[in-house]
Parts: structure tokens; C-alpha cells; sequence
């Protein structure tokens, strides 16, 4: 059964993983990378019609105060990129998502 709408689930967690391990690498984040990590890394959303869950769970995880939005990344021939950032109450969450931060540091 899934969970309700506007819980913390595996997939946020993920997705604060996916996150953090981009800013520990000095790397930009921004939705359609966190589906192909999501769909690559942990075997989820491999259908492309899941990249709008990826951007529900970001409106979510930006309401509870975890991560924030950036400036829009404008890359030559790409659709501007909307970038996403962990607050300091979403690296205060990191026991709650070491194992998926294992996982992609795994690789």
C-alpha cells in the first residue's frame, strides 16, 4: 500500500541521498539527474512517465524545509534546469539516509 501523500518514504530519503553525495562532489542537482540516479543506482521509476513523482517528491521535501531550490542552470541546447540543494535540517537527516548514501558511494 503506499504511503500517504507528504510522508517520508524510501524515495525522499534516496533522493536527500542523491542529493548530498552531488554536493559533496561538487556536482549540480536537478530533477531529471535524480530519476536517472533513482532509476540507475536503486532500480526504481524506470518508466519515464516517473519523472513527475521524482518532481512530487521535491515540492515535498522543499515544503518539510530539507532541501531548496537554486538558480535555473541554463546549459546551451538543454531545457533550463531547476537546481536542488540540502538545507542544513535536511544534512541533519543524514542517519536517515547513510545507507542510500552508501550505496552511491558504493560505485
Amino acid at each position: 500500500m503506499p504511503r500517504p501523500v507528504g510522508t517520508m518514504g524510501e524515495t525522499k530519503f534516496k533522493i536527500l541521498a542523491i542529493i548530498y553525495y552531488n554536493e559533496l562532489r561538487g556536482i549540480v542537482t536537478y530533477g531529471y539527474e535524480i530519476w536517472r540516479i533513482l532509476k540507475e543506482r536503486f532500480h526504481t521509476y524506470f518508466d519515464d512517465g516517473n519523472l513527475r513523482n521524482v518532481y512530487r517528491h521535491l515540492r515535498d521535501l522543499e515544503r518539510f524545509g530539507l532541501i531548496r531550490r537554486g538558480e535555473h542552470q541554463i546549459v546551451k541546447g538543454v531545457p533550463k534546469r531547476q537546481t536542488y540543494y540540502l538545507t542544513e535540517k535536511g544534512k541533519e537527516m543524514k542517519n536517515k539516509f547513510i545507507r542510500y548514501l552508501n550505496i552511491l558511494e558504493s560505485a
